[in-house]
């Protein structure tokens, strides 16, 4: 009897339990009633507190605040970026012309030296005890040919004799000429006017030539060197505009390109561009030189600044204000680009003199927009 009730009341709890569970559809469909409501709630505050901003915002109820510029006509470069470095139009090292001993060191790193200036001493004293010799002799051969002279124009003895006096002493003095130059040689000189730059020579030491001794640069004539790319071969010509700036000095420069190497080395497929430029102050060879060389120019080229460019699927466009009715209206205006300098882009297409364009505030601003102007520029 006690089994019996035992199993009758499991049997009640399982039909309630049966009874009473819940049409899953009708679940989903409270749940999705729920959703919607929560999302309601939520679009409804969001509407309000964005009613509430746009009153605390710049430019209020009448319109979002932007800058805007006139669209006008001007003279448009765009430039090819290089990296160059300065150098010195004329730079070289001094010499000994015959192998030989240093004897003396004349001139020192910094001084100031002109052309053919002596720079230092060879040994040159087997050379000088020739000369001493030969001028001896030259000083014998001269007497004779003064007395020989004499006698030749009172008409005492021979043609022969005058003339072979004259012809001695015309050799004696070639040679000496000759030695003289050969003693020229043991001297170092230099070889330009400008500054010393290093002394690589001590008393002592053995020179010969083709041995550095002395670097010499003539800063008032300066350079600036660059090896460009092979594929800017047609676009870099003699003559093209080139902005110099040394940013290590803050200082800028226009110049033109006067020299475009026309052979391409085929080591690194690079070409040589020189452009000279007048001496200026704390210049130095191999200080970092940027150059932009002009390679497009329009004088009469519609541009605006490249950041207020945006881009869709469908096409470039910038964003223009339009007076509507008293209204001043954003508007998106699609346009065609042209080249690209600085922080400008010109516009081939799309936009003419006159036209307000957004620079400020564009962004997220909507076609059909109500705008308020806070400054009119250029």
């Amino acid at each position: 009897m006690k089994s019996s009730n035992i199993f009758f009341s499991t049997l009640v709890v399982l039909l309630a339990a049966c009874g009473g569970k819940q049409d899953p559809v009708q679940a989903k469909k409270a749940e999705l009633e729920k959703i919607r409501k929560e999302i309601a709630a939520l679009q409804a505050k969001a509407k309000t507190l964005e009613d509430e901003l746009a009153k605390m915002q710049p430019g209020g109820p009448e319109g979002k605040l932007v800058e805007t510029e006139t669209v006008e006509t001007a003279d448009f470069r765009s430039y090819l970026t290089l990296e160059g470095k300065a150098d010195a139009e004329q730079s070289t090292i001094a010499t000994a012309q015959v192998p030989g001993t240093v004897t003396q060191v004349l001139a020192q790193a910094g001084q100031q030296v002109s052309a053919g200036q002596a720079l230092a001493y060879l040994d040159n004293a087997a050379l000088k005890q020739s000369r001493q010799q030969l001028e001896q002799q030259l000083s014998f051969v001269n007497t004779l040919y003064d007395k020989q002279k004499r006698l030749w124009e009172q008409g005492v003895g021979t043609e022969v004799q005058f003339l072979s006096a004259k012809n001695q002493k015309e050799a004696l003095e070639k040679n000496l000429a000759t030695l003289d130059a050969q003693i020229a040689m043991y001297t170092v000189k230099s070889p330009i006017s400008g500054s010393v730059e290093s002394v690589d020579t001590k008393v002592g030491q053995a020179a010969a030539p083709g041995i550095p001794m002395f670097k010499v640069v003539n800063l008032g004539n300066l350079k600036v060197v660059a090896d460009v790319a092979e594929s800017y071969a047609q676009k870099i010509n003699t003559g093209d505009q080139v902005l110099i700036e040394f940013p290590d000095l803050e200082k800028k420069l226009e110049a033109k390109v006067s020299f475009a190497s026309k052979v391409i080395d085929p080591l690194n497929r690079t070409f040589k561009v020189e452009i000279r430029i007048p001496a200026m102050a704390d210049v130095k060879p191999n200080m970092i030189a940027r150059l932009k060389i002009t390679n497009y120019q329009n004088k009469a080229a519609i541009t605006v600044p490249s950041n207020c460019l945006q881009q869709s699927d469908e096409a470039t466009y910038v964003m223009v204000a339009i007076d509507e009715k008293g209204k001043l209206i954003a508007r998106r205006r699609v346009v065609k680009t042209g080249k690209s300098g600085e922080d400008r882009t010109e516009i081939t297409d799309g936009l003419q003199k006159g036209d307000l364009v957004i620079v400020t505030g564009y962004q997220e601003l909507n076609d059909g927009q109500e705008i308020q102007p806070a400054k009119t520029e250029k």
